[in-house]
């Protein structure tokens, strides 16, 4: 009987290999469509194709759109723009503009003195020159000692004009926008376990699908059946398995097993990434300051706030400039005194060093705050964060499942017959 065995199982092999193909090959075929659907998603990242006829990823294709979803359902939700303008302190702001601009304060007192002149003779250079140590010293010591007022009046008018100088969700939704690749990378690695259980549940459930076909071919073998069977298994795959990662929004009791939406589930683990994303990416003081510094409008308004202290600063200090200018204060060059300065001061402003970022950063506390806030949002609002990207041209990506499913069934008839 042992013997025999080996032999009785190849003849059976022999004689049904055909029927036990069956659901090999739909699970082959569950797995390719979820696979392809997956990728449809995000890829070709510019649209690939014959005059109109052709494929963009779903979410490069609709990058502005997409953008507005991440915003709109993550930090737009969680927090406001004034809440995160509020959270600087301006006493801890301005120490660490005094500790990029001080340095500099006795470069820029001597400009100013070497460029004004009398009746066109730079005759202040010379007197600067010769001004006894005691003075020069006094002169510098006045002017730092007002650059914490004229620094703190500036940081309180550009904080009041902020929200009308910058919109920052509009910041993030247009440098998403533009930069395909990283909002791709974000859907992919913030939903990287579901995409993956997408192309596996292709397996899952194909080969079980198969099963009761391998039954109906044995009795009923139609032209017809495999081909219908096929599409059936494209679209079944692919239907399920985009339902499964999003709901049930509320974990629902099936007998022994617990079942939820993959991504809900997983909502305090997304929720931390994209704080990351947003702290380190794009709600970065550098982000911001550059923003700004974009927008001529905000320029000019930041220069004016800067003219109108620092010659708010000369007019207090008059009496300890007054021995060394005296001999050069026409009109014209004493307003020459305020424009250096505040030149100066605006190309300073232009140039932030990484202690003034950093501590931006630190005070907007961003990763924090949306990885707390987002991942308390009730799981009806945290879906919208993934069901755009699915719901997107959803159609077309189970359409082309089914149709792959039907191919691979007509092909899978011709070999058989």
């Amino acid at each position: 009987m042992p013997e025999t065995l080996p032999v009785e199982i190849s003849a059976f092999v022999s004689e049904y290999w055909v029927y036990l193909s069956i659901p090999m090959v739909s699970a082959l075929v569950g797995y390719v469509t979820n696979w392809l659907a997956v990728k449809m998603m995000m890829y070709p990242v510019e649209f690939k194709g014959l005059g109109p006829i052709g494929w963009q990823g779903v979410v490069p294709a609709n990058s502005e759109k997409m953008a507005r979803v991440v915003v709109d359902h993550s930090v737009k939700r969680v927090m406001t723009q004034s809440e995160l303008i509020g959270r600087i302190e301006a006493d801890k702001f301005i120490d660490a503009l005094q500790n990029r601009i001080e340095p500099f304060v006795e470069d820029i007192v001597d400009e100013v003195l070497s460029e004004t002149s009398h009746r066109g003779v730079p005759v202040t250079n010379f007197i600067w020159n010769m001004a006894p140590g005691s003075l020069k010293s006094a002169v510098y010591s006045e002017v730092k000692t007002n650059l914490p007022d004229v620094l703190r009046r500036i940081v309180d008018d550009v904080s009041d004009d902020l929200e009308n100088m910058i919109d920052i969700n509009e910041i993030i939704v247009e440098k998403l926008g533009k930069e395909k690749e990283m909002l791709i990378d974000i859907f992919q690695t913030a939903a990287k376990r579901e995409f993956k259980f997408i192309e596996r549940s292709g397996i899952y459930f194909g080969f079980p699908l198969g099963v009761p076909v391998m039954f109906l071919w044995y009795f009923f073998p139609v032209w017809w059946l495999l081909p219908l069977f096929g599409l059936l298994v494209g679209y079944i795959t692919n239907a399920a398995a985009i339902y499964l990662i999003q709901k049930p929004l509320e974990p629902v009791k099936i007998g022994p097993f617990t079942v939820q939406g993959l991504f809900i589930k997983r909502q305090k683990e997304v929720s931390r990434y994209f704080g990351q994303v947003f702290a380190n990416d794009l709600i970065t003081a550098e982000v911001v300051m550059s923003e700004v510094l974009k927008r001529e409008q905000a320029l000019d308004r930041i220069r004016d706030l800067i003219k109108r202290e620092v010659n708010r600063a000369i007019e207090a200090s008059q009496g300890i400039f007054k021995p060394l200018t005296v001999l050069s204060l026409g009109p014209s060059e004493y307003a020459k005194i305020g424009q250096i300065i505040s030149e100066r001061a605006f190309e300073e402003f232009q140039n932030p060093d990484k202690r003034s970022l950093r501590y931006l950063d630190e005070a907007f506390d961003i990763e924090e705050t949306v990885a707390e806030r987002v991942g308390a949002l009730p799981p009806e609002e945290f879906f919208e964060l993934l069901h755009p990207v699915i719901a997107e041209d959803e159609w077309k990506l189970i359409a082309v499942g089914a149709l792959l499913g039907l191919g691979a069934g007509w092909w899978q008839w011709a070999l058989l017959t």
